[in-house]
């Protein structure tokens, strides 16, 4: 008797289980997972692991001649900590054989978990180009027929928009990863793998980070039937970053795209600004970064004696030493510039100044 109500407990308990959890976790499973380049810090591998993190792709290439620099040193450090790890190449503005020829190069004989990774999304304005729909479809079919050519699996990683309107139906069933930072895809995890965040924060990492849910198929390099099919979804805007964004293309001229979304290129865009300005080089646009840009759109008049972020900003426009220190030489440059365009020389950066700097 009390065999037979503790089997029919246990039955009851697995009918209950299986009805309250949610319909798509019960056919998948799902692996936490991050996507890392040159710009993000794995500080403690074990404290990544730790957070029950399994699975590490990493950029290998870009175009035809970029290789990351970090590619070799993770293939041989992840494995050592559990991790599996796969490889991505971003595309570009090239022959796809080409490109695809460089990708597998780079990897060639490195330590290989998952089916290898084509990201391709439009790529920041200061590329000076974007994908339309023929050109994308076109490079995406020959650059995974080519990778399936050398005996490799391969799966497509794209912003879900960018899939939406230029790939689906259009390219080969692989294993699909798609980034959405607003609402998780209606076909994940059956189907589709998931990027849910741009901006994570996580033990092990001292940067921000791409974050991601994945399924067996970056695995095994099956699709089920229908994987093709999604639905499209916005991603949600940080204000405070697409402001951001606006002001280092003011400042920098760096041609981000001003969508509120932290990127790979809007990270290296922030470093590279850190790094001016002599700031702690995170890629994360804190307090300090927003008071430094902050400071050289207020125009201030920098001179003799000055001191500050707006004085560095001018000595890197002016291609002098940047110390953020206004002394003779930066007194010296800025008059040059001045009558160089026509203005009053005087040696301080008065508003007029400031305006032909940043024209």
């Amino acid at each position: 008797m009390k065999k037979k109500i503790w089997e029919f407990i246990l039955a009851l308990a697995f009918v209950a289980g299986a009805f309250f959890m949610p319909a798509n976790a019960r056919a998948s499973t799902v692996y936490k997972g991050a996507d890392v380049y040159r710009y993000t810090n794995i500080t403690d591998y074990q404290a990544l692991k730790n957070t029950g993190t399994s699975v590490l792709i990493q950029k290998a290439t870009e175009g035809l001649t970029y290789t990351d620099r970090y590619l070799n040193y993770r293939a041989v450090t992840a494995p050592k900590y559990g991790f599996k790890i796969g490889y991505y190449h971003f595309a570009g503005n090239n022959s796809p054989i080409a490109e695809a020829q460089h990708f597998l190069s780079a990897i060639r004989g490195l330590h290989l978990d998952t089916v290898l990774w084509l990201d391709i999304e439009q790529p920041p304005k200061s590329y000076g180009w974007a994908w339309g729909r023929t050109t994308a479809v076109n490079y995406a079919n020959q650059f995974i027929k080519y990778v399936q050519s050398q005996g490799y699996k391969i799966g497509v990683y794209s912003g879900q928009s960018f899939y939406y309107d230029y790939l689906q139906g259009n390219i080969p069933d692989v294993p699909l990863w798609l980034a959405n930072y607003s609402q998780q895809p209606l076909q994940y995890p059956n189907k589709v793998s998931w990027q849910y965040t741009g901006t994570g924060r996580i033990n092990g990492i001292s940067t921000y980070v791409d974050l991601d849910y994945f399924n067996d198929s970056i695995f095994t390099g099956s699709v089920p039937t229908g994987s093709n099919s999604v639905v499209q979804a916005k991603p949600v805007v940080d204000k405070s970053l697409q402001q951001v964004q606006h002001n280092l293309n003011r400042i920098m001229n760096f041609g981000l795209d001003e969508d509120g979304i932290n990127g790979p290129k809007t990270i290296e865009a922030v470093t590279k600004f850190q790094s001016i300005m002599g700031l702690q080089v995170d890629g994360i646009a804190g307090d300090r970064t927003k008071t430094a840009i902050n400071q050289i759109l207020d125009f201030i008049p920098c001179q003799y004696g000055s001191d500050n972020f707006a004085t560095k900003y001018v000595q890197y426009r002016l291609h002098i030493h940047v110390d953020g220190k206004f002394g003779v030489q930066t007194r010296n440059a800025v008059m040059n510039y001045q009558k160089t365009h026509g203005l009053a020389v005087n040696g301080v950066t008065y508003h007029s100044t400031w305006q032909c700097l940043f024209k």
